[in-house]
């Protein structure tokens, strides 16, 4: 009998062994991590282009759309009331008259010591919305920052000086008025040059000092002296020639300081209010010059008169400017601290009222030192009640 043969069973170690598995799970791992890095790497590599051109896409489309949008609304036909508006023979014309409200600006002479500053100056301005920009020709001191031909002034012409006409030229071609600011009868010079116009201590021949000499006191002008009151007429026509048709006029008063009762003014006709106030008359009528005057606000409200004789408010002028100045006090610890001065609706309006009441056709408001924030709030105050300029200055 034939005997099978036993089948022989075949092991394979590569087959069957746990090492092996591991070398083939190994084997997997790393081909997976390769196809993933490779798809990564092709994914970085598409997707930054096709994120721009889909932003590029995006913003190309929405700039259309506003540009649209823009087109659209600027060929809107005018209404009716911006028409009326633009025609000057309209009801609504008077009504753009009547919220006509200037602003003031003080201009350093520094920034408009040449043409090119000038002009430059002029258009910042004009975008700012400023429409008067004020220029000291002469300051408190009496110095004069043009080369005048007044005689009185020869030896006050300061040793800076500006090409008057050119600024005041730069600053008509961008639509700004320019306005010369001169100080009356504040002056310690020009009473060297002639002592007829100057205070004198007791009415002597003796020029009188504003406090002592040790404590560097400064001679005045003399309100009542026709010497010194032609002085100013004189320069008010000067700057006028030189381009300045409009002028605004500090210090018109009688000194302040100490030792007043030994202040000497010769004689006195009439009282210091009626003088000031022919004196102011006289300057607001000299011809081809719109003439301001600027007085303290204390002084208006009737507080603080002694160097006017009464408030100006009464003197008869057409144009007045009401200053108030912040004050500074030092607290507790050393540090100097300042208040905005009142510019609440009352406030304002009390300093209008006598204003208003004395005749002034036009008035101003200068507030002095105060924050950003405070002179805007003020400005929109002062419009609504009514003043006709406002002046930012420091």
């Amino acid at each position: 009998m034939k005997r099978n043969k036993p089948f022989k069973i075949k092991r394979y170690r590569r087959s069957f062994s746990g090492a092996g598995d591991r070398k083939n799970l190994l084997r997997r791992i790393g081909f997976w991590c390769a196809v993933l890095a490779v798809v990564f790497g092709l994914g970085w590599l598409i997707a930054k282009p096709g994120l721009d051109l889909a932003s590029s896409l995006w913003y190309g489309y929405k700039n259309k759309l506003t540009t649209s949008s823009s087109s659209e609304i600027s060929s809107t036909p005018s209404t009716p009331s911006s028409q009326s508006a633009a025609d000057s023979g309209s009801g609504a014309g008077e009504e753009q008259q009547e919220t006509d409200f200037s602003s003031w600006a003080s201009v350093a002479l520094s920034s408009v010591d040449t043409p090119e500053k000038a002009s430059a100056l002029a258009g910042q301005l004009a975008g700012q919305g400023v429409t008067h920009a004020v220029l000291t020709l002469k300051d408190d001191r009496g110095y004069l920052y043009y080369s005048s031909a007044v005689p009185m002034a020869a030896n006050a012409i300061s040793s800076t000086t500006v090409d008057a006409a050119a600024i005041a030229d730069a600053f008509r071609q961008a639509g700004i008025t320019p306005v010369a600011g001169l100080c009356a009868f504040k002056d310690s010079l020009a009473p060297y040059a002639d002592r007829s116009a100057a205070v004198k201590y007791l009415n002597q021949d003796i020029l009188w000092l504003d406090t002592s000499a040790e404590l560097g006191g400064k001679p005045w002008l003399n309100p009542n002296a026709a010497s010194a009151q032609q002085y100013i007429a004189d320069l008010i026509a000067e700057v006028r020639d030189l381009g300045f048709e409009t002028v605004l006029i500090q210090n018109l008063q009688f000194p302040e300081g100490n030792g007043l009762d030994l202040a000497g003014y010769g004689d006195l006709t009439v009282s210091r209010q009626e003088l000031l106030a022919q004196i102011g008359q006289r300057y607001q009528s000299i011809e081809g010059v719109e003439v301001w005057f600027e007085f303290p606000a204390a002084a208006i409200l009737g507080q603080s008169v002694e160097s006017y004789g009464a408030s100006p408010a009464g003197f008869g002028l057409q144009r007045v400017i009401a200053r108030m100045d912040a004050t500074s006090t030092t607290n507790e610890t050393g540090e100097a601290t300042t208040t905005d001065p009142a510019s609440d609706s009352a406030t304002l309006t009390a300093l209008l009222d006598p204003l208003r009441a004395g005749g002034v056709q036009q008035t101003g408001l200068r507030l002095v030192g105060m924050s950003a924030e405070g002179l805007t709030a003020a400005a929109d105050t002062a419009e609504q009640l009514g003043f006709d300029a406002f002046f930012s200055a420091s």
